[in-house]
């Protein structure tokens, strides 16, 4: 693995929707709260010698994307300022701890997660540590010069700062109390200025001067010795968080404001240091790869500065996953792949969003044949794409993306893929939790998924053949897609689409699974024979000419997907492993998957030069997120190696590293550049890696 050091990372608490973006050199970034992109300020951290030159760590705006020096370290002792060069920087990118070295510095930027705690049963003691929305830094001055130094930390803002001291007994600055930064010590002081060298030129420090949009903290090291401070970053948004459905921040119930926030964490840092340690060490120890590595422990970042837990106006918990730069809320087709991360750590936010859903996102429309848009069918139960838009819910029952009138393109309804997405989630969660109640309390919902996925295929019982061939009235006569939204029609068009047909057959599984287990065996006994019906039409698809099953399965298609086996993963979790196997009852569907697989992992079909995954022979758009998917499922279920594997995940990271530098985590790429979908939470899909049998 080798890789730039210079790229940006988000650093952010579970569920507070904030987040420390570092870590490109000489960009913007720093503290921001609920945005889409990296803040656009400056960090300042470094020393200054008896001389007063400064040493400062890249993390702000005026280098040059490579972070040349303004001046050479040893030649022009004139000089005011030195900025660390990538060369002379060392970086250590954990799991839950990112550290950058560099003569004289260390910077350890922790934020720790870990399970989140189930709101209905947990003591209060173990949500207030969860929820806590704080973030922690480790700077580290190590003079081994003759002279004294002064360390720093100090954050731009483009709104007034004020010292922490003034209503605290701690030291730093907060911003109109929502974010800021403190730390415990006597002898630290502050400042706010227009710059950290004009503040630090001065013999009295000028806190109160609110002018400033510079604000910091300082300290001194005598020569050879070395000091560490400790910073707590925290947040905070009182009151009213959402809108057309009144919630707050989950933390508000034990902290009545920023400084509470910072007492409690500075208190309780060895603890939070500590989750952090272990979670990087877990990665370290998974068996992985680097390059694996990275990319979990870049996506599980850009996921927890997505989240936001608040409470309702009933007291009841919200458990939101903004869609990264798009603010979504809750989008569904991302809940589908981020669940297996979810039912692992906190597995009460999948049925708390799943609930959600049922509760004020679900619909019924109708169905019509194409090209027949006035001759309507019944439907039946689906649910929205998303629940609304950077903290504003959508109306009950719809949602802030699809439109109407659109034919399989962008904005398009999702309605069938979306009535797969919660059924799948529902099987899931059952399977991890067997949470019964869950399963009783949903069972006349279930019973009406069933009949809306049958609908869909065919009105009429006798023309079904298990693939979605009617789309819903709510297109208003357009064509429904899928989550590929922005790709051709191999991958966004949904009818007779051979991704989603698959996702169907996974969905009558789950629903016989779960229909089973509820002691209604007619309806299971339907499920079952759909899914049958869906894989066969899927296995008699295969083009032998063409070597591999067409993307869809009308209009002379000829288009290969990567896709097509993405729907594996599910019976495959809800411990249905005999219904992936080439000896089972779809034995003829799985063997004729692996063909496919086997002949569209080639250069130049559905891989780039680089060896990077394309997810459609016929377009240059690629999610990471469903490649991840794709790839576990690839070697973890099909066992198929074909001796790119190394060199696959070595593009990618290049992809996040250099394509996406600036913009964090980001989940669409076109030859390796991001076109969208960025700052993106969805990649944390990549966490099935660390459960492969092969490590």
């Amino acid at each position: 693995m080798s890789f730039s050091k210079s790229f940006h990372a988000h650093h952010s608490p579970m569920g507070a929707h904030a987040s420390f973006t570092v870590g490109m050199f000489g960009a913007e970034g720093g503290l921001a709260l609920e945005k889409g992109s990296p803040a656009q300020s400056a960090v300042f951290i470094g020393y200054r010698n008896a001389s007063g030159k400064m040493h400062t760590l890249p993390f702000y705006k005026g280098l040059s994307n490579d972070a040349e020096r303004y001046s050479q370290s040893g030649e022009d002792e004139s000089s005011s300022a030195v900025i660390f060069g990538e060369s002379e920087i060392e970086r250590q990118y954990g799991w839950a701890n990112d550290c950058f070295s560099a003569p004289g510095i260390s910077l350890k930027i922790a934020t720790p997660f870990d399970t989140i705690p189930d709101p209905t049963s947990a003591d209060a003691a173990a949500l207030k540590f969860a929820s806590t929305p704080a973030s922690f830094l480790e700077l580290t001055i190590t003079n081994h010069s003759n002279e004294l130094w002064e360390g720093f930390f100090a954050h731009e803002s483009t709104t007034p700062w004020t010292p922490l001291s003034s209503k605290s007994t701690f030291k730093g600055a907060v911003t109109r109390e929502r974010m800021g930064f403190g730390c415990d010590g006597d002898d630290v002081e502050e400042f706010v200025e227009f710059g950290v060298e004009q503040a630090l030129e001065r013999s009295k420090r000028t806190p109160t001067f609110s002018l400033g949009p510079v604000a910091g903290i300082s300290f001194q090291v005598q020569p050879g010795q070395s000091r560490t401070i400790r910073i707590v970053l925290a947040y905070y948004i009182a009151g009213q968080a959402s809108f057309n459905l009144e919630a707050s921040y989950w933390y508000t119930k034990y902290f009545k404001d920023i400084f509470e926030v910072f007492s409690y964490a500075l208190a309780q840092q060895d603890a939070y240091i500590a989750v952090a340690d272990k979670r990087d060490a877990e990665l370290v120890n998974s068996g992985l790869s680097k390059d694996q590595q990275f990319l979990i422990a870049h996506a599980t970042r850009s996921y927890y500065g997505s989240t936001e837990w608040l409470v309702d106006q009933k007291g009841e918990p919200l458990w939101l996953v903004n869609e990264g730069e798009y603010l979504m809320i809750n989008t569904l087709d991302l809940t589908v792949d981020m669940i297996f991360f979810e039912l692992k750590y906190n597995p009460w936010t999948v049925r708390n969003v799943l609930e959600q859903f049922v509760n004020r996102y679900a619909y019924e429309d109708k169905v019509f044949a194409p090209g027949k848009p006035d001759q309507l069918f019944d439907g039946g139960i689906s649910f929205s794409h998303d629940m609304g838009v950077a903290n504003h819910f959508s109306p009950p029952g719809y949602s802030c993306y699809e439109c109407v009138g659109i034919d399989r393109k962008c904005f398009s309804y999702m309605t069938c893929e979306q009535l797969t997405n919660w059924v799948l989630c529902a099987g899931l969660y059952y399977t991890y939790t067997s949470d019964s109640d869950f399963l009783v309390t949903h069972q006349d919902l279930l019973e009406r998924c069933l009949q809306s996925l049958l609908n869909r295929d065919h009105p009429n019982e006798s023309l079904r053949d298990g693939l979605m061939g009617f789309d819903s009235s709510r297109t208003q006569g357009g064509g429904e897609i899928t989550t590929y939204d922005s790709l051709d029609h191999s991958l966004g068009q949904a009818r007779r689409n051979v991704y989603l047909a698959g996702k169907c057959w996974a969905s009558y599984l789950a629903l016989e699974k779960m229909l089973t287990d509820l002691e209604k065996s007619h309806l299971a006994s339907d499920a079952h024979f759909a899914a049958v019906r869906c894989a066969k039409t899927l296995e008699n698809s295969f083009d032998a000419e063409l070597g591999f099953l067409p993307a869809v399965l009308e209009d002379g298609n000829t288009s290969a997907i990567i896709p097509a086996a993405e729907a594996l993963i599910y019976p495959w979790k809800m411990g249905l492993e005999s219904c992936v196997s080439e000896s089972g009852e779809f034995g003829g569907y799985i063997k004729m998957l692996k063909k496919h697989m086997n002949h569209v992992l080639q250069s130049g079909v559905c891989l780039y030069a680089d060896g990077g995954w394309k997810l459609s022979s016929s377009a240059d758009n690629s999610w990471m997120s469903k490649i991840c998917l794709n790839q576990y499922i690839v070697r973890d279920i099909l066992g198929i190696h074909y001796g790119g594997e190394s060199a696959a995940d070595a593009a990618h990271v290049q992809w996040e590293v250099e394509g996406s530098k600036f913009q964090a985590c980001s989940d669409q790429f076109a030859s390796g550049k991001p076109i969208g979908s960025l700052y993106y939470p969805r990649i944390v899909t990549n966490l099935l890696w660390m459960q492969e049998s092969s490590i």
